[in-house]
């Protein structure tokens, strides 16, 4: 370096000198972080030696140290007595801070000015405090002295190398010579400009998506072999982006206070083929917004100048959805999972959709504003949406959210119109599941028929004496049916909850449902007849009682169906339909209590104990209360069909 700054001041160009020197003093700020991280992670391995730790490898090789040797050091330090620490190589780490912060000040001593005299004074102070000798062992004081970055009445090296890398950033601004496609350059190599140009065309491809939000701010420079790229990304102190491109690899330095947000942009490169190293959490200084940032390196290593131009381009084009993204996840988390919220904001990454449009629509305001035009009874704030909707329907809703909003904003549409777009949305889709809740009804009847059939067969079974495991088994498969009718029935309870003309139908499935709960009981008490009866003629009168519920739950079902063609203007055929399968479900219900008193006689006098005696008087009851739900049920449709007629 000092052969190149004589070769520039012989030439006469001294105004090149201030450059470089930036330039070199920038790379020695990623070294002196490194060596602090390294004392750290060193010393909390001599103290806690079981704990996992890092090499802190990618460190190193981002920050340009290339001595392998330092690769060894946490895992070779030991605690050397009480406050003391064995540091492999400590020697040379500290020669490498000094003469790192001798070339981070060099730049901004040629100022001359108030700043430059305080930096000087202060590196003079504290360079006395680092340990000139040869020895391995540190104390743990120097080590917390080097390395404090908390703003206090003490200064340390640690808050000077703060200070002077903010110093030198704005002194970067300054000495921009050269922009392309938007980008702030200098010192770049001929082959390099094609390759800013590269990142430049993927950030500003989706740099719109960012509408007025700040943020997207780029420098490029060269240091050595490297092309160095930096991109400012949104607000936020400790959110930055470092991308080093040497040959055909790239590396890129993410840091974040967002630990999902994080995971969110390595899963952006999935396809990309890049390899992610472990994720370091550092502590951050008290000018920071977070006490805790994460920091993540990532290599890509292209095949040819058009891959790594190529991908360039991607890495440029994916920043854009960084910004703001934790808020709008908060948003979406109002309504849906964490995991489908994040799932969302991706789906909107991958085409390009993005997040900001809906935030500057109102984010969740306008969902809200919707649901009290859909809802009898408004949301509460944070009552999932999903719960009302489905979780598929949700997610499909507000991945329409974020198209429309983006590509209306984008089109010049205004918000009004959007904001109401996207209420009028959420209204079909409230109808929709409106319209669902008769088929879910249909389902629900469906299950009431498997459960029926299989308490039939089971009871024929053990009338021909043929069990073996049949009757447990049929048990565990209505027991399973049950379940499944219960998800639905609470589905449509949630939904009536929002929607009026939704009772009608939680109504209807919660008589219904009191159907299959006696079935299902009945398939239960099934299980328990003594496997060798005194008489076939009980489990014959039981195997009756099933088989007229059976053709109840199949005619409740027809009067279900036939119900949904009853409107205006519907034929004589269809509302005959509907009425003779009505008819025939209050029929099979007053056939059922005749059954039941035959049973009944024969219970009393074909049991030949109290056990046999009480489990047929149960199951004969409870198929009984099963047909007498069902023309419950089918009343509340036939009520409903006729009060229609009238209106």
């Amino acid at each position: 370096m000092i052969a190149k700054k004589t070769m520039i001041q012989e030439l006469g160009e001294e105004e090149l000198i201030l450059p470089t020197l930036v330039n070199n003093a920038l790379a020695a700020n990623d070294r002196v972080k490194y060596y602090f991280t390294l004392l750290q992670a060193a010393q909390s391995h001599a103290r806690h030696p079981g704990s996992e730790f890092s090499n802190l490898r990618a460190e190193r090789e981002a920050a340009g140290v290339d001595d392998p040797a330092f690769d060894r050091v946490v895992a070779e330090t030991v605690n050397a007595g009480k406050g003391l620490c064995q540091i492999p190589h400590a020697a040379r780490i500290l020669s490498g801070i000094r003469s790192s912060l001798d070339e981070m000040t060099s730049p901004l001593l040629t100022r001359n000015d108030e700043m430059s005299e305080s930096f000087e004074k202060r590196l003079k102070t504290l360079l006395a405090e680092i340990p000139a000798g040869e020895s391995d062992i540190i104390e743990d004081g120097v080590i917390q002295q080097i390395t404090a970055g908390d703003a206090g009445t003490k200064d340390s090296i640690h808050l000077l190398v703060m200070d002077l890398h903010k110093a030198l950033n704005a002194l970067q601004g300054d000495l921009a010579s050269e922009i392309i496609e938007g980008a702030m350059t200098y010192l770049l190599a001929d082959e390099d400009r094609n390759l800013v140009t590269a990142f430049m065309a993927g950030i500003k491809r989706t740099a719109p998506l960012k509408f007025d939000h700040p943020g997207l701010g780029t420098t490029a420079t060269r240091n050595g072999k490297k092309l160095i790229i930096q991109n400012d990304i949104g607000m936020t102190d400790a959110h930055v982006l470092v991308v080093n491109v040497e040959g055909l690899t790239v590396s890129v330095i993410y840091t974040d206070i967002h630990m999902p947000r994080l995971q969110f942009f390595q899963g952006l490169f999935d396809a990309q083929g890049m390899v992610w190293e472990d994720t370091l959490s550092k502590k951050a200084g008290d000018q920071f917004e977070a006490k805790i940032y994460h920091l993540s390196v990532g290599r890509y290593q292209g095949g040819n100048l058009e891959e790594l131009e190529r991908f360039l381009t991607f890495l440029g084009s994916r920043l854009v959805f960084l910004i703001d993204w934790n808020r709008a996840r908060k948003r979406l988390r109002t309504f849906l999972q964490n995991r489908d919220a994040s799932a969302v904001l991706r789906w909107a990454a991958d085409n390009e959709y993005g997040h900001m449009a809906f935030l500057i629509l109102g984010g969740e305001k306008i969902i809200y504003e919707a649901l009290e035009l859909a809802s009898r009874v408004p949301l509460r704030y944070g009552e999932p949406l999903h719960q009302i909707l489905g979780r598929e329907k949700t997610v499909e809703y507000f991945e329409w959210v974020l198209k429309t909003a983006s590509t209306g904003l984008i089109a010049g549409h205004s918000r009004l119109l959007l904001q109401d777009e996207i209420k009028a949305e959420l209204l079909r889709y409230f109808r929709t599941a409106h319209e669902n809740l008769m088929d879910i009804c249909e389902e629900h009847a469906t299950l009431t028929i498997d459960v029926a059939t299989v308490l039939r067969d089971s009871l024929l079974v053990i009338e021909r004496g043929e069990n073996g495991d049949y009757v447990a088994r049929s048990a565990m498969r209505a027991k399973q049916w049950e379940s499944e009718a219960d998800a639905l029935v609470i589905k449509v309870r949630g939904l009536s909850r929002r929607i009026e003309a939704a009772r009608f139908y939680a109504d209807l499935i919660n008589v219904a449902d009191d159907t299959l709960d006696f079935l299902e009981e009945a398939m239960f008490l099934a299980t328990l007849i003594p496997k060798v009866t005194s008489s076939r003629k009980l489990t014959g009168e039981m195997a009756g009682l099933a088989e007229i519920a059976v053709k109840s739950s199949q005619e409740f079902l027809k009067a279900l169906m036939a119900s949904q063609y009853i409107h205006r203007g519907y034929t004589r055929d269809e509302m005959q339909d509907f009425l003779q399968a009505v008819d025939r479900v209050i029929g099979f219900e007053r056939e059922c209590d005749d059954a039941l008193r035959r049973s009944e006689k024969t219970i009393l006098t074909e049991s030949t104990d109290y056990r046999e005696m009480m489990i047929f008087f149960e199951i004969a009851r409870t198929i009984e209360e099963s047909t007498n739900s069902l023309m419950k049920s089918v009343y509340i449709i036939r009520d409903r069909i006729l009060e229609g007629m009238n209106r």
